[in-house]
């Protein structure tokens, strides 16, 4: 006799599903790795570990099936990389650990894991990951700038200086390379602990044992980092204006999370509707001036606390 499993079982099984195989499936689509140990998280905290974990292979070993008739079963072990973090905060909640606690564990976890499988696949591919980015990420560019150029009807000085712009971004980017890993990284882990515990606190809020967003702090320690890296950025010492430019901006993402928090906090104060809340958040978003903005911001509640209350509820 077959079991009839309840729809919001059903929604989640295709969601994971989707979400492992669409990135797989077509390059346009590899943003949704992000949001891959989202529902599995959900899963795992709302169903408890043994069954959320049983139902969990199911959908693996499915997914993982339709990948290999699919073609695309290396795309499918890309995306299979960001799954553990849906069991290291769901262990994490399990062990009632703090939010700054389960986000420094995942983002370590989630770093050896990619560090695991880039090795794994430089071994079998016989290739260097890192390097094969690289020129991936500069051949994309070149591609990217020849085809904006037959495109377009700009005056040569324009057009020269288009190509400056192109040119320095592609000395730039391997020199910041592993800050954007980092921060790739750091958006995951982010993005899954943010929508998880929103989630989970709609779902039934003592699932989850951590406070709401507007509560959110760094340690404030990690200021120093800040300073000393913008110090150390002033010298005259190539290889450490390196280090210093990538914790410069490892660091400004940190504390963007935490501006952003600062302005939830503000939200929550102020009773601001939910719509307009949502357009700042998109505009900030889209605006680099915006995330500068909220990331002095939690740079200044370091020193000023700016969220008076602690009483927030969202």
């Amino acid at each position: 006799m077959a079991v009839k499993l309840p729809p919001e079982e059903v929604l989640q099984a295709i969601v994971v599903i989707a979400l492992l195989l669409f990135p797989a499936i077509s390059g346009e689509f590899g943003w949704m790795r992000l949001f891959i140990p989202l529902p599995a998280f959900y899963m795992l905290v709302t169903n408890g570990g043994t069954r959320g974990s049983s139902r969990l292979i199911k959908i693996f070993l499915a997914a993982g099936t339709i990948s290999l008739l699919l073609g695309v079963a290396q795309g499918f072990f890309y995306s299979v990389l960001f799954l553990p973090l849906a069991f290291i905060l769901a262990r994490a909640v399990q062990k009632n650990h703090s939010v700054l606690r389960a986000g420094t564990t995942g983002v370590i976890a989630l770093t050896l894991i990619w560090a695991a499988g880039a090795l794994l696949y430089g071994i079998i591919g016989h290739v260097h990951p890192y390097k094969q980015i690289l020129e991936v990420t500069d051949s994309s560019l070149a591609a990217a700038f020849a085809s904006y150029q037959q495109a377009t009807d700009f005056d040569a000085e324009t057009l020269a200086q288009i190509e400056l712009a192109f040119q320095r971004v592609r000395t730039i980017i391997p020199e910041i390379f592993p800050a954007i890993l980092l921060i790739t990284i750091l958006l995951t882990v982010w993005i899954n602990l943010l929508l998880g515990n929103l989630l989970l606190n709609k779902k039934d809020a003592r699932l989850t044992p951590w406070q709401p967003y507007g509560q959110w702090r760094l340690p404030d320690q990690l200021v120093w980092l800040v300073i000393a890296s913008g110090f150390s950025l002033m010298l005259p010492l190539p290889m450490l204006n390196r280090i210093s430019l990538n914790c410069l901006l490892v660091t400004g993402i940190l504390y963007f999370f935490q501006g952003l928090a600062v302005l939830a906090s503000l939200f929550n104060r102020w009773n601001v509707p939910t719509a307009f809340r949502l357009f700042v958040y998109a505009l900030v978003v889209v605006q680099a001036y915006g995330i500068i903005f909220l990331a002095v911001a939690g740079l200044i509640d370091v020193w000023i606390d700016l969220r008076k209350s602690q009483n927030e509820t969202t």
